[in-house]
């Protein structure tokens, strides 16, 4: 894949990832430059791949349904070119019981701060707290593996780390939809995984 295309794949996969963006935060998804990722986007929107929007005074970037399209056009390319199918596929099937566990356990603390009348929680269960604390030890090994066919794979586990200790002092750390909460990043690469093989939810 020749680096112009690569670059595009990175820009578009990294709208898709994010859901909404700005420029700024498109181009640290995947520690690309800037002023590149802003030519890919601006490129992007000509095709019809992206499209500028905002609202709250935010503006960014998300994927039209032909940008989604090209994406996972890109991305396929990718995996057969890496050789990595089979990594990717398996690493899948692993990451899905964690998922269920993790997703079960994020919508109860969710729940849990509703029914409080949005108050911030007071802790947590033990049983909780060890489904991320497995989620997180069994996911470095997965990113390991995903990483040695796609290393931009690489990243959830320090990101889940950095959260599980916010999480000590705050537990909306683990479920909030506002921050990189262990439950946003979780999403993101199972987003991340689907997206790479073409499937869906």
């Amino acid at each position: 894949m020749s680096p112009e295309r690569q670059s595009m794949l990175l820009t578009l996969h990294a709208v898709r990832l994010l859901g909404f963006g700005d420029t700024e935060s498109v181009a640290e998804r995947f520690g690309q430059d800037a002023q590149d990722v802003e030519r890919f986007l601006i490129n992007a929107g000509l095709r019809r791949w992206a499209m500028r929007s905002s609202f709250g005074g935010t503006g960014g970037w998300s994927l039209t349904v032909a940008g989604r399209t090209e994406n996972e056009r890109l991305l396929a390319d990718e995996l057969n070119r890496s050789g990595g199918r089979t990594a990717v596929t398996a690493a899948h099937a692993d990451f899905a019981p964690l998922n269920a566990d993790v997703v079960a356990a994020c919508s109860q603390l969710q729940l849990q701060r509703l029914s409080d009348g949005q108050r911030p929680l007071d802790g947590i269960d033990e049983h909780t707290r060890q489904t991320f604390t497995l989620a997180l030890a069994a996911l470095r090994d997965l990113e390991i593996r995903l990483t040695a066919v796609l290393p931009r794979f690489s990243g959830y586990a320090k990101r889940l780390e950095q959260a599980m200790t916010h999480a000590a002092a705050d537990p909306a750390w683990l479920a909030a939809t506002d921050r990189d909460s262990f439950h946003r990043i979780w999403f993101e690469l199972h987003e991340d995984l689907i997206a790479t093989l073409g499937i869906r939810r």
